[in-house]
């Protein structure tokens, strides 16, 4: 399998692009936690974003201004119900040519390397694969009822599940065609010997993968992860789920809305990782 992807990769080519590594988020009155979601993803070395307003009313233009002044991010208005698949195939369209992987996340997801210091020396190793795809830990409220704002997000949520969970994230080679968009998974489509095919997903261990299915192996030799902190706060997560709304489709809102989910999730955070604290020190120097 590694052979025919080599193959497939080298029709494509490898023409040099403007980034190696860019972001494409979608959101909806987050600018309280816009700053420091930027100024940590320009930490570990992501070089641009790509991000797509959904209906904000807050004071999200003031935060972004002076990003968008230095070209570090692509701001567009996409008042979109359940736009968020919308946003990510045009963000593809209009990023290939500039950007060499697209990240496709949230504003409530960070990368967390574990190893390395960069991103973008971690993902050259990927070079000839479509997608990769990178599982999350879930993070919960750490007992908080309300977000302290004078504390960084990757500060005060510690708490969080002992092990990665079965989704994640894509960074998306774009050298590649992708013929389908889920809010997750992408699906490259590719031909081999004149026949048409799909080539799955590979995990960090460069393992293919099903959808759902859990890498492997699953512990401790692990060098990246997506920290989500679905809820952040207790406040947050009511916010989210009864007045936001979710971006994806009216079924993932109604998955969010579902009683007794909330606490379930809450109570599956038995552990602590304070991995991604490696760079609180130098995130908190970038914030001043």
């Amino acid at each position: 399998m590694s052979f025919l992807c080599l193959n497939m990769q080298k029709k494509t080519g490898k023409q040099q692009k403007k980034y190696t590594v860019a972001v494409c988020a979608i959101f909806k009155n987050e600018s309280v936690f816009l700053k420091e979601w930027l100024e940590y993803h320009l930490l570990i070395g992501v070089e641009h974003f790509y991000l797509y307003n959904n209906f904000s009313e807050d004071n999200y233009q003031d935060i972004l201004a002076p990003y968008i002044e230095k070209g570090q991010v692509t701001l567009t208005e996409w008042p979109v119900q359940f736009g968020q698949l919308p946003a990510y195939k045009d963000c593809f369209q209009k990023a290939k040519d500039e950007t060499r992987w697209i990240a496709y996340i949230d504003l409530d997801e960070f990368i967390c390397l574990r190893r390395e210091q960069n991103i973008r020396n971690w993902i050259q190793k990927y070079d000839k694969y479509p997608t990769v795809y990178v599982n999350w830990k879930q993070f919960g409220t750490s007992g908080r009822l309300q977000h302290d704002d004078s504390q960084l997000v990757i500060e005060q949520y510690t708490a969080c599940w002992p092990h990665p969970v079965n989704s994640g994230k894509s960074f998306v080679n774009t050298s590649y065609t992708f013929h389908r968009f889920e809010c997750h998974m992408f699906y490259p489509d590719v031909r081999f010997l004149g026949i048409k095919t799909t080539i799955l997903p590979v995990n960090e261990f460069k393992k293919f993968i099903h959808y759902w299915i859990m890498r492997s192996p699953r512990k401790g030799e692990s060098e990246i992860q997506i920290n989500h902190y679905y809820n952040r706060s207790y406040a947050q997560y009511l916010y989210k789920t009864l007045h936001r709304g979710d971006a994806c489709s009216a079924d993932s809102q109604k998955g969010r809305e579902k009683q007794g989910l909330f606490e379930w999730t809450e109570t599956l955070n038995t552990s602590r990782d304070y991995t991604i604290q490696r760079f609180l020190l130098l995130l908190k120097l970038r914030m001043q």
